[in-house]
């Protein structure tokens, strides 16, 4: 009965070596890399656009942006998932703003530095 569970073994283990994926233990994962977000003014509204820079050994899973002033707390989370994102505000009015882009990978969440804007409709 060993013998036959040896020659089993002796077998099985070239199907298991096969299998096995590649090996990344030996590299670190982060949180993505951002780099400052653009505004650019359309009116009572702005284009907001935010950069990765990079995502070492993890997928982007969302991005998006926090904008708003000292009364308006806001988020805008984009659809398109890429390394450039952008999406527009809702209608704020006139005054000074502030926004920060974020991105999220399976390691963690990065924010931008905040960017200050200025609207004169």
């Amino acid at each position: 009965m060993k013998k036959y569970l040896f020659l089993f073994s002796l077998l099985l283990l070239p199907f298991l070596w096969n299998c096995s994926g590649e090996d990344r233990s030996g590299e670190q994962p982060f949180a993505p890399v951002l780099s400052s977000p653009e505004a650019i003014p359309m009116g009572d509204s702005c284009l907001l656009r935010g950069y990765v820079v990079s995502s070492p050994n993890s997928s982007l899973t969302a991005c998006g942006f926090y904008y708003g002033n000292d009364s308006i707390k806001k988020e805008l989370t984009c659809s398109n998932i890429d390394f450039t994102f952008e999406d527009v505000t809702d209608s704020l009015g006139a005054g000074r703003f502030y926004a920060v882009a974020y991105a999220q990978n399976g390691i963690g969440k990065t924010l931008s530095d905040t960017l200050w804007f200025e609207l004169i409709p």
